[in-house]
C-alpha cells in the first residue's frame, strides 16, 4: 500500500484509514500469532502494556489528521509513562524498577573495558 503513493505520483492516495489499519489492526492481528493474551487493545485478559505521552502538536490534532500525527509526530522523547504487564516502569520519565545510576555506571566500565580490548589488538 505505501508504494502505490510512488507509483500513483499523488501523496494523497494512501487515506488515514489505510494508515491506521496497517499500523494498528495488521500489527495486532500479526502479533496475535505469537502471545498467549490479546496484545494491542485493553480489555480484560489482555497484556496491560501502556505508555502515556507528552504529546502538545504544534499543528490542529483532528480525528482526520491523527494517524499523521503518530506517524510523523510523535516519537520516543514524548513518551511520559510507560505500565508493561500491568507495573509501572517509568512514571514522568523516571525510571522507577531499575537503578538507572547503577547501570550507567556499569556500562561506562563495560565500554571502557571493550575499548581497552579493542585498541590492544592494534
Amino acid at each position: 500500500d505505501l508504494l502505490q503513493k510512488v507509483s500513483h505520483g499523488d501523496p494523497r492516495y494512501l487515506g488515514a484509514d489505510q494508515v491506521i489499519r496497517m499500523a494498528v489492526y495488521n500489527n495486532r492481528a500479526l502479533a496475535a500469532h505469537f502471545f498467549e493474551r490479546p496484545v494491542g487493545i485493553i480489555a480484560p485478559g489482555a497484556y496491560a502494556d501502556l505508555i502515556l505521552l507528552d504529546y502538545f502538536p504544534t499543528t490542529p490534532l483532528t480525528a482526520d489528521n491523527l494517524p499523521w500525527h503518530i506517524l510523523f509526530g510523535v516519537s520516543g522523547s514524548h513518551v511520559h509513562s510507560t505500565i508493561v504487564q500491568g507495573q509501572v516502569l517509568m512514571r514522568a520519565r523516571e525510571l522507577v524498577t531499575v537503578d538507572e545510576a547503577a547501570i550507567s555506571a556499569a556500562s561506562r566500565a563495560a565500554a571502557a573495558q571493550t575499548w581497552e580490548r579493542y585498541w590492544a589488538m592494534f
